[in-house]
């Protein structure tokens, strides 16, 4: 494998991209692309990336390197699945996260993309269902430029794990229109809420933290809440009880599991 990554995110709005060696990114090759994307479909997004990846730039630091790619938390849909002896085989761990998938999001579930992190045993899963259309397409596209992709995730899990060593109980994850609450133990996630956002959405992570408390009582005393914001809006202020982290989307892309 090479000893370079080009660690990449893709959101409905916007495709960052830093070439990383050995954890570490390498000087001057972080790059921002704005997408001219009027909703939050991810072909547009898909189309930038193939034409980033093709361009005459590209030949440089870039080229022929193998990808790791986030995903925006719009097109990831995720979930915790209790623990299951049906997790021990391939075949049962498919239908049984499939199943559990189904029944927060309907029978669409069943014809996603589903993946799971690896939980120790008795543990609950994080699960991840993407449109099967996308992630062969981001993999068609990779190939049709030279690159090997060797993982595509969610942004949630990347973003779970550049804040784990600061050691939160709690952190947020704000994309254009997005927000994600998460809880973390052990440095895994352990519980997960996501929701669209508007704009300002300082009030709404607020209410959203407190909606979210009310269901499930067991978070109600953690009293800081890391945000990782990638929203790009103006700063406004913040309730006491959050935080923001100081990580933006080059040190997010750097927590690949292949980076």
């Amino acid at each position: 494998m090479s000893k370079h990554t080009l660690c990449l995110h893709l959101g409905p709005r916007r495709l960052s991209a830093v070439v990383r060696r050995a954890g570490r990114a390498v000087p001057g090759s972080a790059t921002e692309l704005a997408i001219d994307n009027p909703g939050t479909h991810w072909q547009l997004p898909l189309d930038a990336l193939h034409g980033f990846l093709a361009r005459p730039s590209q030949a440089g630091a870039g080229a022929g390197l193998p990808l790791a790619l986030s995903l925006s938390n719009h097109w990831c849909r995720m979930s915790l699945a209790p623990w299951s002896d049906a997790l021990l085989t391939e075949a049962g761990a498919a239908r049984f996260l499939q199943t559990q998938m189904a029944a927060v999001y309907g029978e669409a579930a069943r014809g996603w993309s589903i993946a799971a992190d690896d939980a120790p045993y008795g543990q609950p899963r994080l699960v991840c269902g993407i449109d099967p259309e996308l992630l062969q397409g981001v993999q068609a596209v990779a190939r049709a430029n030279g690159h090997a992709c060797h993982a595509v995730e969610a942004l949630l899990s990347v973003a779970g794990r550049a804040i784990a060593p600061a050691k939160p109980r709690a952190f947020a994850l704000v994309e254009p229109g997005r927000l994600v609450l998460a809880a973390l133990a052990g440095g895994r996630i352990v519980a997960v809420q996501t929701q669209n956002c508007p704009p300002a959405w300082q009030a709404e992570l607020a209410q959203a933290w407190q909606r979210w408390t009310l269901r499930a009582p067991e978070l109600a005393g953690i009293d800081e809440v890391a945000v990782l914001d990638l929203s790009g809006a103006p700063a406004a202020e913040l309730a006491p009880r959050f935080k923001l982290a100081p990580l933006a989307a080059p040190e997010l892309m750097g927590e690949s599991i292949w980076a």
